[in-house]
């Protein structure tokens, strides 16, 4: 059973950081809202869950510039990346600017803390405790892989406590305040903001915090590759999210080579996580309990073998 632990306040926090009229848009679906779309020039869409609706309002330059303003209120400039988080939730909100620097796309996250996501999962989650490996965590877009990253920790941390360390790229995993959002437990949180500092987290977190475990989303992207691939061989585990539509296309990213024990495309060494979990959408796993069998398999354009399917 999944239960939505999302509190009054979070659920409020995106609410009133709407302009009014959006507000009497979403606030009866409020609930099942996912994702907010304001392009400048284009009808304001909504996405709850697997529904994506264009509503008859077109965003124009005040809607935009109200919402950018409403959405920043509190929480400062945006960052680096084109981010922000909301203090006290695991909303997030992004950007894109014209060549001005003038925001005219916005995208609006709607972070819930589910529990009871990755509950299915809870057997193979124990035994990558117990045999201390890691999972890679695959799916496109809008597929639940954060959410179910997240509910991953959870499980992780009842046994490994603090030995759990989350790399939080984008503070979407455990939320853009000082203090961590209680859905991950007793986990520990390294907040990165900056995209162009993970690697350098990572490598401070090995080195400082001496964690059993290390837990991230968005991997694969920036420095962190090199840092990972060296201290997997030292007895620190991660799991994470690599960003593809499918296993396939992760196999032939050559970024991800490293990650995966691939070298010219030829597979050369264990990849750096035992397992591999496929999210080609929410509540649907395909799990790789050999991951490296699957990726043979795949680089030598063959159908991976023993996956195991499980719907939730």
């Amino acid at each position: 059973m999944i239960l939505d632990l999302t509190t009054p306040y979070e659920y409020g926090q995106i609410l009133t950081r709407l302009p009014y009229q959006i507000q009497d848009i979403v606030s009866p679906n409020l609930h099942d809202l996912d994702e907010i779309l304001f392009d400048l020039g284009e009808l304001l869409s909504v996405r709850l869950a697997d529904l994506r609706i264009d509503y008859p309002i077109q965003v124009d330059e005040h809607m935009i510039r109200q919402a950018d303003a409403l959405l920043k209120e509190g929480v400062g400039g945006w960052r680096a990346d084109g981010r922000i988080g909301i203090p006290g939730t695991l909303h997030r909100v992004s950007r894109e600017t014209n060549l001005q620097g003038i925001t005219t796309m916005i995208t609006v996250r709607v972070g819930r803390a589910l529990s009871g996501v990755a509950e299915p999962l809870r057997d193979i989650l124990q035994d990558a405790v117990t045999h201390k490996y890691g999972i890679a965590i695959i799916g496109p877009p809008a597929s639940g892989k954060t959410t179910l990253l997240r509910d991953i920790a959870r499980i992780l941390a009842e046994r490994l406590g603090r030995g759990l360390v989350i790399i939080d790229t984008s503070n979407e995993i455990a939320g853009d305040s000082a203090i961590k959002h209680p859905i991950v437990g007793k986990a520990r949180r390294v907040p990165v903001g900056d995209p162009l500092l993970q690697g350098q987290k990572f490598a401070r977190t090995i080195g400082n915090m001496g964690p059993t475990a290390l837990l991230s989303d968005e991997i694969g992207y920036r420095d962190d590759i090199p840092i990972i691939v060296q201290n997997a061989p030292r007895g620190v585990s991660i799991t994470a999210t690599l960003h593809g539509e499918n296993m396939t296309r992760v196999i032939h990213s050559q970024n991800l080579w490293p990650l995966l024990g691939v070298r010219d495309g030829v597979k050369t060494e264990p990849a750096v996580f035992r397992v591999a979990i496929e999210v080609p959408k929410r509540g649907f796993f395909r799990i790789h309990r050999n991951f490296d069998a699957s990726i043979q398999s795949l680089l030598a354009g063959e159908t991976p073998t023993g996956v195991q399917e499980i719907r939730a």
